[in-house]
């Protein structure tokens, strides 16, 4: 038996080791096909400076086409990549970005032949903030023979934050709806605070508490006359 296994060993090793230099090198991409790929690779916003805000958006992602081995290019999609744009120093206004080949971090061996579309741009506001009164919103009504009285909120005025064309036309801001239907006791809830704009926020507690009084209804007794 081992006579046989000796037999043209220098050509069984030749033939092995050519085996595992193919292999190696088909796996490794730098045989095989090439082939290209389109693919959505999203944008990322970096280095947004402080008290600004981005009011319009640039599309969420663009399309990039690849080029290069197949083994590597196929895995692409699941690499991660994106497209930073870096915005420091970026001022109030819209801006636009040229976007390039060389923006895109890619495998080796692999390139960018296209983007599409090739630039983006946003709108940038500055952030203010604004102190409000509270707009209680009351829904429905005490139990038969029960009266709610008058609504306290705490607190009475809340400030928000938020880009500056946003902010400015706000003259108070709702509560989400108390709802005091059939209630034969004083009602007291935290509620939250509904902004009139995605871009709003409170800059603080996001909820208020609401306490709506509910009382009898105080009846006159008629006396008859006396004999």
């Amino acid at each position: 038996m081992l006579s046989v296994l000796k037999k043209n060993l220098p050509l069984k090793l030749f033939s092995l080791f050519l085996a595992l230099f193919l292999w190696v090198v088909i796996n490794r991409g730098t045989g095989g096909k090439e082939m290209e790929i389109s693919l959505g690779i999203p944008l990322e916003l970096h280095n947004l400076p402080s008290e600004m805000e981005v009011v319009v958006g640039p599309v969420e992602r663009v399309d990039v086409r690849f080029s290069g081995p197949r083994r590597i290019v196929s895995r692409i999609s699941q690499m991660g990549i994106t497209i930073p744009l870096d915005l420091s120093g970026a001022v109030e206004g819209e801006t636009t970005f040229e976007l390039y080949p060389g923006d895109v971090k890619v495998p080796e061996r692999t390139t960018v032949t296209r983007i599409s579309p090739s630039s983006v741009s946003l709108k940038l506001e500055r952030t203010i903030q604004k102190r409000l009164p509270v707009d209680l919103v009351i829904k429905g009504k005490p139990a038969e023979g029960f009266m709610a009285g008058d609504p306290v909120v705490d607190p009475p005025t809340v400030e928000i934050r938020g880009p500056r064309s946003q902010v400015k036309p706000v003259r108070s801001i709702k509560t989400a709806p108390v709802i005091i239907d059939d209630a034969v006791e004083t009602v007291t809830v935290d509620v939250s605070l509904v902004m009139p704009d995605p871009l709003l926020r409170v800059a603080g507690k996001p909820k208020v508490t609401v306490t709506v009084p509910i009382t009898p209804v105080k009846t006159k007794i008629k006396e008859g006359n006396q004999n």
